[in-house]
């Protein structure tokens, strides 16, 4: 009772296990199989036979092991591999602890027990896959270097100094020195790599392509038309736009880490090709399952965090930042943190966000507040306490307050509250201890606010979004893609909320309405007479077109943005700002992300005037209420 696969029609190819023989393969199109494959799964569909005859042999030869449950002439009914563990010796080769299940036959009853057979894989040279088998009795199998099931090294944070040594001390020449920045292409050089440079794409978003084996790739010309090229094997590609680019160095050392790492995991694809009969140009989204994708993410944030390792080796980086920190007799000051990353920034020649955090990394924690970007610019330099989680800001774009705005309620009531307000990024007590104001308008945060953070501010958890990257065979691109970081609310800070909420008086006032036959028309023209304005001053506050006004005072069917304009232009208060959206028969939808965006703007900016929140949903990339509105309302007409 072995269990096959059907894989249809047979190839002949040569087998890895036994040089100079050859195996059989089947069913070249079967469209089951999956795009990137385990190395258990490797084993598992090519295998199996194989592991099943071995322990079969040493069974009939009585050196199995066998527990006493089962006889010594039991009949093994069946073999299947469940699982694999992988433990890297070098750059070509690991050692393999391969579980099988195996089915006895005692007199008539089944019994199953678990064998682990270890042996070894060399990329150059022969491999053993049965050097010994033992019974597993489900104890941890311990790996010095231990690798994932698609043969991607499995390594903490802390291992990342080391990797970054060992390649710079085995590929990079030492002639060129560490004191200066680390040209990439030598050591891609060293690593036996050239470096070509072609348009990888027509938006300029790829940036690198590492070529494994010599194959045809599709690159652009001037125009963005398509052109297929033979490149040759150990090729790193880079795009044209970085050949005199600062990010040159870091995108070539990402692809070295990568040659360094994981060429296993691309040594086994390429067995898994030569198999399967084909090389599939693109590969297809819905093939790929959530481990395969976390295989490739994981590769990347290896190949981005050593690269940065190799670029600041340790002990130059940190000799740097105490030599710096030694020439400043009193405690550095933001400006003294700022010209810090900069200066390791330039040493390096690597971006200020790398350079912020590996200074982080190597545990000058006290940058954090330094240097944080947020929607369009870098906000004011803030203090962090050392005990704030590392997963965890005070600063926040708007857009994401918006987000957190339109799905908690308990933050909704608190931001209504008008207790905090949103400035210079941060969700702040709304006092005049943290908030500089003039005329009751708010500027930024006082000194004693960005020294208090955690007495003023609240801070938010950061949850990372997965970033997807491709993987076509032989190739690993990567790309630049904006990390999308969602943000929440932990126990701690819900609880603040709710007691916020229970210190907040209830308001119960509405507007009386008159019945009239155009409510809408009699409340526009309320307002503006209320308010002492025409329709020119009021065209000139709001950005509104004098027909759109016109449209309004006749209470004709306009847009939500429209009566927001007038609302905001009018100073209105946010009770009448209702009203007249009701009467004009809309509402606000809470799964619209350009409503939660409205909201938030007008509880957490309530002094903004139509202007400045047209640029602000401009730069957030919302369609602004009114001057682009009424220019294309005006172009449609004509």
């Amino acid at each position: 009772m072995i269990r096959y696969i059907n894989r249809g029609p047979e190839v002949t190819i040569q087998d890895p296990l036994h040089p100079g023989q050859y195996k059989k393969y089947k069913d070249l199109n079967w469209q089951g199989m999956p795009e990137i494959i385990s190395f258990t799964d490797y084993l598992r569909w090519n295998y199996t036979f194989n592991y099943g005859m071995h322990i079969r042999k040493l069974h009939a030869e009585h050196v199995l092991p066998i527990p006493y449950t089962i006889k010594p002439n039991s009949k093994i009914l069946n073999v299947t591999i469940v699982t694999g563990k992988y433990d890297r010796v070098d750059y070509s080769s690991f050692l393999l602890y391969v579980i099988c299940d195996v089915f006895f036959n005692c007199d008539g009853i089944l019994i199953h027990q678990e064998y682990c057979v270890s042996g070894y894989f060399r990329m150059f040279g022969p491999s053993d896959f049965f050097n010994s088998v033992e019974i597993y009795n489900r104890k941890r199998i311990r790996c010095q270097a231990p690798l994932d099931e698609f043969l991607v090294p499995v390594m903490s944070k802390s291992g990342f100094d080391i990797v970054a040594a060992e390649i710079l001390d085995k590929y990079y020449n030492k002639e060129y020195g560490y004191n200066n920045r680390i040209n990439g292409k030598a050591l891609a050089e060293g690593m036996g790599y050239t470096i070509q440079y072609r348009r990888l794409s027509v938006n300029g978003n790829l940036k690198s392509k590492l070529i494994i084996d010599r194959k045809d790739v599709v690159v652009y010309d001037s125009k963005g038309h398509p052109i297929t090229l033979l490149i040759p094997a150990r090729t790193i590609l880079v795009d044209k736009s970085l050949k005199e680019d600062a990010k040159l160095d870091n995108v070539i050392i990402h692809e070295c880490v990568h040659i360094y790492l994981h060429n296993l995991f691309y040594y086994a694809q390429s067995l898994y090709r030569s198999v399967i009969g084909k090389e599939v140009p693109e590969f297809l989204d819905y093939f790929y399952s959530e481990t395969q994708k976390d295989c490739i993410r994981w590769m990347e944030t290896q190949a981005n965090s050593i690269a940065r390792h190799i670029q600041m080796p340790r002990g130059e980086t940190t000799d740097f930042i105490i030599d710096f920190i030694d020439r400043h007799d009193e405690e550095l000051s933001f400006d003294d943190y700022r010209e810090l990353i900069d200066m390791v920034k330039n040493r390096f020649g690597v971006s200020r966000y790398a350079a912020k955090k590996r200074i982080i990394e190597l545990g000058w924690t006290e940058v954090r507040g330094v240097y944080t970007y947020c929607t369009t610019g870098y906000v004011d330099d803030h203090e962090i306490e050392s005990r704030l989680p590392a997963d965890q800001t005070y600063t926040l774009p708007l857009r994401c307050i918006a987000q957190i705005f339109g799905e908690s309620k308990e933050f909704a009531t608190l931001a209504s509250s008008r207790r905090y307000i949103y400035i210079d990024g941060h969700m702040c007590r709304n006092d005049e201890k943290y908030v500089i104001k003039e005329y009751g308008v708010a500027f930024g945060l006082t000194e004693y606010a960005k020294h208090h953070m955690s007495e003023c501010c609240i801070s938010f958890k950061q949850i990372y979004g997965k970033q997807e990257y491709s993987y076509t065979y032989g190739e690993l691109n990567k790309e630049d893609l904006r990390i999308i970081v969602e943000h929440t609310l932990d126990s701690e800070q819900k609880k603040r909320l709710r007691l916020a909420m229970d210190e907040r008086k209830s308001e119960g006032q509405k507007l009386g309405n008159k019945a009239t036959t155009n409510p809408l028309g009699e409340a526009i023209k309320f307002h503006m007479k209320r308010c002492k304005v025409t329709s020119d001053i009021l065209a000139d506050r709001s950005g509104l077109g004098i027909a759109t006004i016109t449209k309004l005072r006749n209470g004709k069917k306009v847009k939500l943005e429209t009566i927001l304009a007038f609302s905001v232009a009018l100073e209105l208060e946010k009770t009448f700002m209702l009203d007249l959206v009701q009467k004009a028969n809309l509402n606000f939808d809470a799964r619209n992300p350009a409503h939660n965006m409205y909201l938030t703007i007008l509880e957490l900016l309530p002094d903004a005037n139509v202007f400045q929140i047209n640029e602000f949903l401009k730069e957030e990339g919302f369609t602004p209420w009114t001057q682009e509105r009424e220019l294309k309302q005006e172009q449609t007409a004509i």
